[in-house]
């Protein structure tokens, strides 16, 4: 808890860097342009501990929802600590499409988004009352997703951490896969909105973004 609250008293106060025109349609799919493997660029990323990440985009994207979980509290940061948990500093469910609402979320569903004894970071989520559940579970199930953040700067960073649930939002950036800086692999990004297990690209369907814009209402940080 203490090291949670340092993270978040350090990164307050981000900067408007401009402010949109449109609200933020929440009832598209993500958007996703893969980006073919010629034309893919490593970029190098040092932690806050001084470790170097080299990321390797693999599609360009765009996350727009409503958010109904929020992780950055990843238990006794400093001893139970992955590489993976050093890179991607949080996490964020967000739905889309017809149950993108404060009011349906809070009549029919349920999200917890937690990090387990074993390492893993998930998004948990139930109905309230499947018998009263105005949509099929395959609807709500591919129109959630569960994103670990790696965030472009400090800025960004700043305006992950004011994100709270219930908050409308856009995300721009990257998929990526990560690697330490010696080859070795820390996660595969998920890289399709319909995938649901461990069998999938990304170990638990898991989207692994970098970040590199932010906008929360009409309010956006870069």
């Amino acid at each position: 808890m203490m090291g949670d609250f340092i993270f978040k008293i350090q990164h307050l106060n981000p900067k408007i860097t401009s402010t949109a025109t449109e609200l933020i349609n929440t009832q598209g799919m993500p958007i996703q342009n893969n980006i073919p493997k010629d034309e893919q660029v490593s970029i190098t990323r040092s932690s806050d501990k001084n470790n170097i990440f080299v990321l390797k985009p693999q599609a360009e994207y765009i996350l727009s929802g409503l958010v109904v979980a929020k992780n950055t509290n990843f238990f006794l940061r400093d001893v139970l600590y992955s590489d993976f948990d050093e890179i991607c500093i949080m996490d964020l469910g967000i739905v889309w499409g017809e149950i993108a609402t404060k009011q349906y979320v809070n009549r029919h569903l349920k999200f917890r988004s937690v990090k387990t004894l074993g390492f893993a970071r998930q998004l948990q989520y139930r109905a309230k009352n499947y018998n009263t559940l105005p949509h099929e579970w395959s609807y709500i199930s591919s129109h959630l997703s569960h994103t670990h953040i790696i965030p472009a700067n400090s800025n960004v960073t700043k305006a992950l951490v004011k994100i709270k649930p219930y908050d409308i939002v856009k995300l721009e950036g990257y998929l990526v896969d990560i690697y330490k800086e010696n080859g070795e692999t820390v996660a595969l990004t998920s890289l399709s909105r319909f995938d649901e297990n461990n069998t999938s690209r990304g170990y638990g369907a898991c989207e692994d973004m970098l970040v590199t814009s932010v906008q929360i209402g009409n309010k956006i940080y870069k």
